[in-house]
């Protein structure tokens, strides 16, 4: 298996180096590790805000699972696939970006989803709009209550 490595995540690792290093050497390392933290927050904060305004022109369609993507991880997480077709007739078969550690619908079955017209492949079930964005927001969340934590063990 080989995991895609994108352009943004060769800046990102630099960046995060670049300030752990400077602020290790200033004998400031919490706060280079707080300024990681907000960085994130803010990239994980902006792609909730882009999954949402990408919410907002979604159109329903009925989809049909016809099987499930199991992840070669050494978790068993399953991601349904789903086969519909948009409002221009084209046909789409697409996995869903979130995976579970069980199967919440039987091959065959028929649900509703709602795909991005400008991105047919990009859909979520109706009703679980939640999914996409439930660990950036978990992400912000709890490491704002440990940089809180460790902001005020710093400066205390």
């Amino acid at each position: 298996m080989t995991m895609k490595v994108e352009k943004i995540d060769y800046i990102w690792a630099a960046v995060s180096m670049v300030i752990v290093g400077v602020s290790f050497r200033r004998g400031e390392l919490i706060n280079g590790l707080l300024m990681i933290y907000v960085l994130m927050a803010l990239l994980f904060a902006y792609h909730i805000y882009v999954v949402r305004r990408r919410l907002k022109s979604s159109i329903a369609a009925v989809c049909t699972v016809t099987d499930y993507y199991v992840s070669p991880t050494g978790k068993k997480l399953f991601a349904p696939i789903v086969k519909y077709e948009t409002e221009t007739g084209r046909e789409v078969t697409s996995v869903y970006t979130v995976s579970s550690r069980k199967k919440s619908y039987e091959i065959g079955e028929e649900a509703t989803i709602c795909y991005s017209p400008e991105d047919p492949m990009f859909f979520y079930f109706l009703g679980k709009e939640h999914e996409l964005t439930k660990d950036y927001s978990m992400f912000i969340f709890i490491g704002g209550i440990i940089a809180v934590t460790l902001f005020i063990i710093d400066h205390s």
